[in-house]
């Protein structure tokens, strides 16, 4: 009687583990995506972690931003003009809510990515062999946003998600004018669309 006991108890954990293996979107994975935010566009890559209460999601992401057009800025105090090409690498913690899966196959989210990271001048350094233009600096951000994900299959997925934020650097030379004007690039409106594997 102990060994049927057992069997069915094991059977249980075995019938509740694979059920939880086959809700979607619910445990680690590997994010990629692209967008757009303010004017600057990006490529980003990431991990997923499993939700917590199947509802709240963690991410850890690695993103690449550059201005989509060399840039051209106008102090209006000094009348001083810069045009550059900054570039801007860091990391992104994204935390946020999911909703219910409708059909087993859509669900929305919305949730907030907050960034840290550095601003740089490759472009400029290489063709015009100049030091980083903006400086030491920090850049700092955060994002709100909204999107719907599909699922393909059990494991894989892809996105389109939109909303905005703002951007901003922590420099030791705040008279820079490459520094004030790459503070403000990456804020405003943003769009991203990307896909997710799941394990």
């Amino acid at each position: 009687m102990r060994r049927v006991h057992m069997l069915m108890f094991c059977l249980l954990l075995v019938g509740t583990g694979t059920a939880s293996a086959q809700t979607p979107g619910n445990g680690f994975g590997i994010h990629f995506g692209a967008g757009i935010a303010g004017s600057m566009s990006y490529l980003e890559v990431g991990f997923i972690m499993p939700n917590i209460n199947e509802k709240v999601f963690i991410n850890i992401k690695v993103r690449a931003m550059s201005a989509i057009t060399w840039t051209t800025f106008v102090n209006r105090d000094t009348s001083e003009t810069a045009s550059f090409h900054p570039v801007v690498v860091g990391a992104l913690l994204g935390v946020g809510s999911v909703g219910p899966m409708v059909d087993g196959e859509l669900r929305m989210y919305g949730g907030s990515d907050i960034f840290l990271g550095y601003s740089f001048t490759p472009y400029d350094s290489h063709f015009y062999d100049t030091a980083n233009l903006i400086g030491p600096n920090l850049t700092y951000a955060i994002w709100g946003y909204f999107g719907f994900e599909y699922f393909t299959s059990g494991s894989s997925s892809f996105f389109v998600q939109a909303g905005g934020g703002y951007k901003g650097l922590l420099v030791k030379d705040k008279k820079n004018i490459y520094a004030v004007a790459s503070s403000w690039l990456g804020s405003g409106f943003g769009i991203e669309m990307g896909s997710s594997v799941y394990f």
